[in-house]
């Protein structure tokens, strides 16, 4: 009788597993027009998303309001977009250089100049 409840068991979990999309393909994201995805607002979550994958986040955390190093809730106000990309580039005080670079740190740089 335990036999039979332990394959009644395991053959509600294969099917249970099965339905919920374990061997089924998921359908393809919708693909944006160019002028939206190359628009303010595709930057600005590729710059907020790119920030969070960073190391950036130990230092300034993930709401940007500071942690060991300061916030940067409003650091558009003081920086344009080229002075933080030198900042993020050089490093400034404690913050070493180079924490991210390339493509990322240009999003990065853009979407932290907006915050004002």
């Amino acid at each position: 009788m335990k036999r039979l409840a332990t394959v009644l068991m395991v053959g509600a979990l294969t099917v249970g597993l099965t339905a919920c999309g374990g061997q089924q393909s998921q359908p393809a994201p919708e693909e944006k027009p160019a002028a939206e995805a190359s628009g303010d607002t595709a930057t600005a979550s590729a710059g907020e998303e790119k920030f969070k994958q960073s190391s950036c986040v130990g230092c300034h955390g993930v709401d940007l309001k500071g942690a060991t190093g300061p916030s940067l809730e409003t650091i558009g106000s003081k920086y344009n977009k080229d002075e933080i990309l030198e900042i993020i580039k050089n490093g400034k005080g404690t913050m070493p250089a180079n924490m991210s670079k390339g493509e990322d740190a240009e999003t990065i740089a853009a979407w932290l100049a907006e915050k004002k």
